[in-house]
């Protein structure tokens, strides 16, 4: 099952918690046990794993803007964006995330996380499930 939804962002740099979007479409589709591939079709925002709450959000986004040093770009389109396409390559566009028992595989504190880089804006998430 292929499925794809929009999320829009409210900030220049956030982070969305996708997770119960995702638990839902699995619970939608009945699915058991398999793979869940998601799929961010940006190139100035990214996926990860990560926790949610007391703050770990605006860490995650300042270890990644303190990862990434600015530096003169040579990103001919627009310079002053340069720096998100950079960090979006290096966090990733996608995740497979195992489904068992109709959950997510995660960890207790594990979320599913869109992180925004250029925002605000309106993002694509693409959403394969593959049964087993």
């Amino acid at each position: 099952m292929a499925e794809h939804f929009q999320v829009k962002t409210g900030s220049l740099k956030e982070v969305v918690d996708l997770t119960d979007r995702l638990q839902a479409l699995i619970g939608r589709a009945k699915m058991r046990d398999g793979l869940c591939t998601v799929f961010v079709t940006h190139t100035t925002a990214a996926l990860t794993t990560g926790e949610i709450g007391e703050g770990t959000e605006q860490d995650l986004l300042e270890v990644v803007q303190q990862v990434i040093p600015s530096i003169r770009f040579r990103h001919a389109h627009d310079p002053s964006h340069a720096w998100s396409h950079m960090a979006a390559s290096i966090l990733g566009p996608s995740l497979v995330i195992p489904v068992s028992d109709g959950q997510l595989t995660l960890g207790t504190w594990q979320s599913v996380l869109l992180v925004e880089l250029d925002g605000p804006r309106e993002r694509t998430v693409y959403v394969t499930l593959l049964a087993s």
